[in-house]
């Protein structure tokens, strides 16, 4: 049987999160152990389904891009923590072993404000760490948009005790951000220092190597949900299908059944409003985006 799907990138988001939490890893993750989310749009619906509710958090991403450029989301910008761009973030001291805003889930309970480096000192086999990421290229690979001052941001720190501890890190990532070059490339010249100008935060991009990575996109999940296979077949679209994709599974009866379930129950999904702040009084102090009298700057 075949079928044609097309996902916005807030229902990839949603359907790409329901299918985590029907998978092994998370499961395992919830029935004894521990569950930590980073703050994202890619995680959002995550944490919803994890908790059969909205996050009881201000912050439900940190950094993002915006229409004016790389910028940061009020909610964790105002919480005390002055964050970088993209999905990684600093604190006012500029350690991110001090980020404060990771969603913890364990006995289907919620926390949050737990210094980062504590969470992961208890993370071990069983347990996993999801992450949004910022680019995903041809091969699979992802990497994460940094602008914090320490060299690997939060993602960096995930990474090096994933390595130590064995937990599993979860990426998940709708193609919307497919880039046409290898992370490698992209991150030889995407220098947070070497910027003589950039709208909206600069940053730095780091590849998501090492440990115990899986990349979870739309046709993985199709794959992970029933067996069957997915292909992008159409990107974009209009009247609010803008980064929209478009994907043709094949598989049996049962397989397609499962996934059109799956992808109804994600249709109509909706993202919380983001809230970015005027440049003219933003807390995060080392952006300097030189906004002036540019008509096209919303702010």
């Amino acid at each position: 049987m075949l079928a044609q799907l097309t996902f916005t990138p807030a229902e990839s988001k949603k359907f790409i999160a329901k299918v985590l939490v029907a998978s092994d890893p998370v499961k395992t993750a919830a029935a004894g152990g521990t569950i930590a989310i980073h703050p994202s749009s890619s995680t959002y619906f995550i944490a919803e389904e994890l908790l059969g509710a909205k996050p009881p958090s201000n912050t439900w991403v940190c950094g993002v891009i915006a229409p004016k450029g790389t910028c940061v989301e009020a909610g964790a910008a105002n919480a005390g923590v002055a964050i970088s761009t993209g999905e990684e973030e600093s604190t006012p001291t500029h350690n991110p072993g001090q980020f404060k805003h990771t969603y913890v889930i364990r006995e289907g309970k919620f926390r949050n404000g737990i210094p980062l480096d504590d969470i992961l000192a208890e993370l071990g086999p069983g347990d996993v760490y999801i992450k949004g990421v910022n680019a995903l290229d041809p091969d699979g690979r992802v990497a994460v948009l940094i602008g914090n001052r320490v060299e690997g941001g939060t993602i960096g720190r995930v990474m090096a005790a994933s390595r130590r501890r064995g937990f599993t890190v979860l990426c998940p990532v709708g193609l919307e951000k497919l880039i046409p070059v290898s992370v490698s490339e992209a991150a030889r010249i995407a220098n947070r220092k070497g910027y003589s100008y950039s709208m909206g935060m600069p940053c730095s991009l780091l590849p998501v190597d090492g440990g115990r990575v899986e990349v979870v996109t739309e046709p993985r999940a199709v794959e992970m949900l029933s067996g069957a296979r997915a292909v992008p077949i159409a990107a974009g679209g209009l009247g609010g299908a803008e980064g929209a994709i478009t994907l043709a599974v094949e598989g049996e009866e049962a397989q397609i059944a499962r996934v059109v379930a799956f992808a109804e129950a994600a249709k109509g999904a909706r993202l919380p409003a983001l809230r970015v702040n005027s440049c003219l009084d933003c807390p995060t102090t080392w952006c300097a985006f030189p906004i002036g009298e540019k008509s096209w700057v919303v702010m």
